[in-house]
């Protein structure tokens, strides 16, 4: 993990409720897949890809003990790999493209409504 990718796991990591949903990080995921304009203006300047957002997820749906194989996933396309593997994220942002699955940005803010200060 580059530093970059370790600065965001370590603010969303922070921002996160301990008891977040499979659905919430799954909308957070394709969220800031589609944009990073709801994070703070320090990303702004840092390279957010895909790969990046894959590992970022799956050490958090680790941590945060989010199941293996919760039951939603598949309506992201994602039942083919655990929610604690890179591929799983991967999957979810591919959604996007394969299955027009469109993020819930508003939903998605709200974990950074209050923390978005340096």
């Amino acid at each position: 993990m580059d530093n970059n990718t370790k600065y965001l796991f370590s603010y969303l990591n922070e921002c996160l409720p301990s008891n977040i949903e499979y659905r919430e990080l799954s909308n957070l995921c394709l969220t800031l897949f589609c944009t990073s304009s709801i994070l703070p203006e320090r990303f702004k300047l840092i390279s957010i890809n895909k790969e990046n957002l894959a590992i970022v997820f799956s050490k958090i749906a680790k941590e945060r003990r989010i199941p293996s194989y919760p039951a939603i996933a598949s309506f992201y396309g994602a039942a083919f790999h655990d929610s604690h593997n890179v591929g799983h994220w991967l999957e979810v942002m591919a959604s996007v493209l394969k299955l027009a699955r469109e993020p819930n940005i508003r939903d998605a803010e709200k974990w950074f409504s209050t923390k978005t200060s340096p």
